[in-house]
């Protein structure tokens, strides 16, 4: 079953609530997800975010970027975002990684950065909350040189 199949499936549980069934298809998901990643960094090629499958997994890393800065694990969740600021071919969505970076480079948690930063109105792409308000202009000038030099060395 492909990640995007994995993904309705996982949709349907949601609704019933069920904790166990959830995490085992979201499980199934990252480690699919993480295959491709690692074929795509391998390959040097990027994340086509038009490709229904593709973009299922960027959504899986964003959420499992956000999942790990929720619990805490700030170093792990910022290497996600500038892998994925790397590996994918969509201009908003690099924007997204990136943005969401610099609240954890700003050492927000997560609740404070989507009070204060992300326009939760609309979703990009129907997955991914990627519209920030103005106020996202203070991290990116407070946090400019640092996230430039953490990206340049996860780039290489």
């Amino acid at each position: 079953m492909s990640i995007a199949q994995k993904y309705k499936e996982l949709e349907k549980y949601l609704h019933k609530d069920d904790a166990e069934k959830i995490n085992k298809i979201f499980s199934e998901i990252l480690k699919e997800t993480f295959d491709l990643v690692n074929k795509k960094i391998e390959s040097k090629g990027t994340f086509d975010i038009n490709d229904p499958e593709e973009a299922a997994a960027v959504r899986a890393m964003f959420e499992y970027m956000l999942e790990l800065w929720n619990d805490g694990e700030i170093e792990e969740a910022k290497e996600v975002g500038y892998d994925m600021a790397y590996l994918v071919n969509d201009p908003k969505i690099k924007e997204m990684f990136s943005m969401y970076v610099l609240g954890m480079l700003d050492k927000l948690d997560i609740d404070t950065f989507f009070e204060k930063y992300v326009d939760d109105s609309k979703a990009y792409k129907d997955m991914f909350l990627a519209e920030f308000n103005d106020d996202i202009d203070e991290l990116v000038i407070k946090h400019k040189k640092q996230f430039q030099e953490e990206f340049s060395k996860d780039a290489k």
